[in-house]
């Protein structure tokens, strides 16, 4: 399979998304979307890496992405993160309005204060109706998928000791990355995955 990355030029990310300059530098010169994700993550704000890598996927491929590295890296999950998880990953296999619902219902019934939850957030914002109004629609932001999955890494490596972050967020990005250019997605700590786009 070819690349998941929607985009050919780092540029057309920030073009897709004005407001992502508000949290990530833009690139001095025009390069591939997944070397500038590599460029920030060795920069002077490598956490930048994970809010640009957000909105490099399509809405399910960072769903996915953002679900493993918090499947991966927070070890705090309470029943209800867990089910909220598993949601996210009906939604993401399946892809349709009613898997898309329930992951919606049950995250925005949660406190918003844990990595799964936010993954859920971010399922759940991927389409449908900003308003409650049943007969006012107003189509979700395009970016607040991505915005919900960065939320959800960083509270995720958050929960990682401090001086295994580094590490943790080069293992997070590298299996996006691996992920980005075809391949199933690597596990980002001790485990298995199995993806639903292999």
């Amino acid at each position: 399979m070819g690349s998941r990355i929607r985009f050919t030029k780092a540029s057309q990310v920030f073009e897709a998304y004005p407001e992502l300059s508000e949290m990530v530098v833009e690139p001095a010169k025009e390069m591939a979307p997944d070397a500038y994700a590599l460029e920030l993550q060795q920069g002077e704000t490598p956490l930048s890496a994970i809010a640009y890598f957000a909105h490099v996927l399509p809405k399910r491929e960072t769903v996915w992405w953002g679900m493993n590295c918090v499947a991966g890296l927070d070890q705090a999950k309470t029943e209800h993160d867990r089910q909220v998880l598993q949601l996210s990953e009906t939604w993401v296999r399946e892809g349709d309005e009613d898997a898309r619902s329930a992951v919606h219902a049950a995250a925005e019934a949660a406190k918003k204060d844990s990595a799964s939850v936010w993954i859920g957030l971010a399922a759940g914002w991927s389409g449908g109706s900003i308003s409650p109004n049943q007969d006012q629609r107003v189509d979700m932001p395009d970016d607040l998928t991505a915005k919900a999955v960065n939320t959800a890494v960083l509270i995720a490596l958050g929960t990682v000791e401090p001086d295994k972050r580094d590490d943790a967020l080069k293992s997070c990005l590298s299996a996006g990355l691996s992920f980005a250019e075809g391949g199933t997605m690597p596990v980002v700590t001790i485990g298995t995955s199995s993806s639903p786009f292999s």
